[in-house]
């Protein structure tokens, strides 16, 4: 597993209820600056979209001109159709709206982002991951499903206990995960490398496919307008452009592998992301298995 660096840690809640955020931070999370004067927190109650986006700026601006390298907790709720956050405002903040954003800052701390979500359906942002551009986060801890209040303060309470002892990822997910012996866990640590190979193993799967290839070779001819004067012409057309996409599928990887890690940016990414380097090891490696 890669790891990450932090100096900060927010926590950003929008609820009118219980306040979950503020009890963690109140009861944990800014005593952590006693025992490491390196570490700084901070709590951020925000109640619409500008002023969570305000948020944002302060943060991107800290990390330019601070050498920030935040950790970001997030409560607030999730939208029930999975589309992003849903904050006291009622607004919604699009995953899109949210990623954006997120890959900025990510790209300055050199794809070192942790969030935290504590937020229902909050792992529904790695669906709309775009492995052409810079990764949005190093990784991410969250839930497909609804989440309870009582539920996830306790589980967050156990992982940032755990992590700020041992600072080992995967011993504060064992607490997190047997926090609530009463409740099954579902939440689940997803990194950009899981990110990165999932996103381009369903690419593979549906659009390197003979089938696939075949489907593209259609809307290309569509989008050009091609003309041909009989059947043979465009039989041999789609045979050139499926011949073509298999002598570039690895220059294309290759380009999506160096884009979504930084690595032309950040050349030390390269030994921190073990995805194979190439479209041929990536489809014999474990990460292409289902």
């Amino acid at each position: 597993m890669s790891t990450f660096k932090f100096n900060r840690l927010y926590i950003i809640e929008s609820l009118q209820e219980r306040l979950t955020g503020k009890e963690l931070y109140d009861d944990l999370i800014k005593w952590q600056e006693y025992k490491y004067s390196e570490l700084q927190t901070n709590y951020f109650p925000v109640e619409n979209k500008t002023e969570l986006f305000a948020i944002f700026d302060r943060i991107k601006k800290e990390c330019q001109e601070q050498g920030c390298c935040p950790v970001l907790h997030f409560e607030m709720h999730g939208d029930s159709k999975f589309r992003g956050l849903v904050l006291n405002s009622n607004e919604l903040v699009a995953w899109e709206e949210l990623y954006i954003i997120l890959r900025e800052i990510n790209f300055i701390v050199r794809n070192n982002l942790f969030l935290t979500l504590a937020v229902c359906h909050g792992a529904y942002l790695m669906q709309i991951a775009n492995i052409h551009l810079p990764a949005p986060f190093y990784g991410f801890i969250g839930s497909f499903d609804e989440i309870y209040e009582s539920d996830l303060y306790l589980r967050y309470n156990e992982f940032y206990a755990e992590f700020f002892s041992s600072f080992q990822i995967h011993l504060a997910l064992e607490r997190l995960h047997t926090a609530n012996p009463d409740m099954p866990s579902t939440y689940r640590f997803i990194n950009s490398e899981e990110t990165f190979c999932t996103v381009y193993k369903n690419y593979i799967k549906k659009e390197l496919s003979l089938e696939g290839k075949k489907r593209r070779a259609k809307q290309v001819i569509q989008e050009r307008k091609e003309i041909f004067m009989n059947r043979t012409q465009k039989r041999d057309f789609e045979k050139r452009f499926v011949k073509e996409i298999e002598k570039t599928k690895d220059k294309y990887y290759k380009e999506a592998y160096y884009t979504f890690f930084m690595i032309n940016e950040y050349p030390e990414n390269r030994e921190r992301f073990l995805i194979p380097e190439t479209f041929a090891d990536f489809i014999k490696s474990p990460y292409f298995k289902d």
